[in-house]
């Protein structure tokens, strides 16, 4: 650069005394001497505000572009890792909670056979082709309530009888039923009367001649 294109900098930046710049142009302009002080005064300002300074600011911002470029491509790289390895736990995770699920289900499936098999369904006690199966509409009565007793029998030509235990194994109920064509019965009672006093797990058993099935219920007097 030369001293008049580094005057023309301080005057357009506002460095230094821009008034007294501007008449320092004017004369080098005409072709007229400057002063030894007006020399020294523009340099000085030259050597505080330009000097060096582009070249500088140049290399400053030219240098950490590589490192720049470089450190974004490995973020990239290294969240796409990432995600892989996200995904990749979730899905050993989905395998593991999925596992559990099933197992949890099948306790729970296996669990809750084993109460209808205690209370409300009947509990049989054949032969491998019998079919004589008896049930009541709750699990839990009171005094007074309505039960409803349905069934299917082997033999829709011979009745079944149908009787109840109270919790001491004292028989309480009787009442024969005849069969429709299909095998089905069904019945109704008051859980009331005598045999009725007592709280606890009651017994409805049917039978039909060697064949037996039966099923509880809790009562509460």
């Amino acid at each position: 650069m030369t001293f008049l294109t580094d005057l023309d900098d301080l005057i357009r930046h506002h460095h230094g005394d821009v008034k007294k710049l501007r008449d320092i142009r004017d004369t080098i302009k005409h072709d007229n001497f400057i002063t030894t002080d007006d020399k020294n005064y523009v340099e000085s300002l030259i050597t505080e505000h330009l000097k060096n300074q582009p070249l500088d600011k140049s290399s400053s911002q030219k240098k950490p572009r590589p490192k720049i470029e470089l450190q974004s491509k490995h973020t990239k790289l290294d969240s796409k890792n990432n995600i892989t390895s996200i995904f990749s736990s979730n899905k050993k995770l989905g395998v593991i909670g999925g596992a559990a699920a099933a197992i949890a289900i099948i306790v729970i499936v296996g669990f809750g056979a084993t109460n209808q098999t205690d209370i409300g369904q009947s509990s049989l006690n054949l032969t491998a082709n019998n079919t004589l199966l008896v049930s009541v509409d709750e699990s839990n009565y009171e005094k007074a309530d309505i039960i409803s007793i349905s069934g299917d029998a082997l033999s829709n030509t011979k009745s079944v009888e149908l009787s109840i235990e109270n919790a001491d194994g004292i028989k309480i109920w009787k009442e024969v039923l005849g069969t429709k064509n299909n095998g089905e019965f069904s019945t109704l009672l008051i859980a009331a009367g005598g045999g009725w006093e007592n709280g606890g797990v009651y017994t409805l058993n049917v039978a039909q001649n060697d064949l037996t099935s039966k099923t509880q219920f809790k009562f509460s007097p």
